[in-house]
């Protein structure tokens, strides 16, 4: 009989933990934070003050890429646009990050830092102002491309601005 007990107790325990679990889950997934109207966006182009004008494109390609597979985000025209997406590339660095034992580089580091601003339009704010975001990539020398290295960079980058884009609460 004792035992009966426990076991009840212990489904119910688990019944209990398991509907408060579907409940939050469904008051944090319908409450969301990001308004509807600032999903359609217009993407600038994108600025170059880094020492590699030779990015300005490739990085921009990507970065719209990136955004539309993202998918939460709909790229449109300007005066569709809820919201403007103006990136400025700061920096971009190589710098090597691994080694054989003779001294030659077997890894390289790309980083790109950016500033991105996104005026709300029809207003004169900002959802974020001159926020600074860093995107790394990896790539290996000789098996690899210099060219994939800013690839996955661009990637980290994106990655970076829509987490913190879509974290911050209206």
């Amino acid at each position: 009989m004792h035992r009966g007990f426990i076991l009840k107790f212990s489904v119910s325990s688990k019944l209990v933990f398991l509907t408060l679990f579907v409940i939050t889950s469904c008051v944090y997934t319908f409450s969301g934070g990001y308004p509807a109207r600032l999903r359609k966006v217009y993407i600038e182009h994108i600025k170059n003050r880094s020492d590699r004008q030779d990015l300005t494109l490739t990085v921009e390609n990507l970065f719209i890429e990136d955004i539309q597979n993202d998918g939460r985000l709909s790229i449109t025209s300007k005066d569709k646009a809820g919201l403007n997406i103006v990136p400025i590339i700061e920096e971009f660095g190589k710098s090597p990050t691994e080694f054989t034992e003779g001294g030659e580089v077997t890894v390289y580091t790309v980083s790109i830092k950016a500033t991105i601003k996104t005026p709300i339009k029809g207003d004169s704010v900002y959802f974020l102002k001159d926020t600074m975001f860093v995107g790394k990539g990896v790539y290996k020398v000789g098996t690899e491309t210099e060219a994939q290295g800013i690839e996955r960079a661009v990637k980290d980058l994106v990655n970076n601005f829509l987490d913190r884009l879509f974290e911050v609460k209206i």
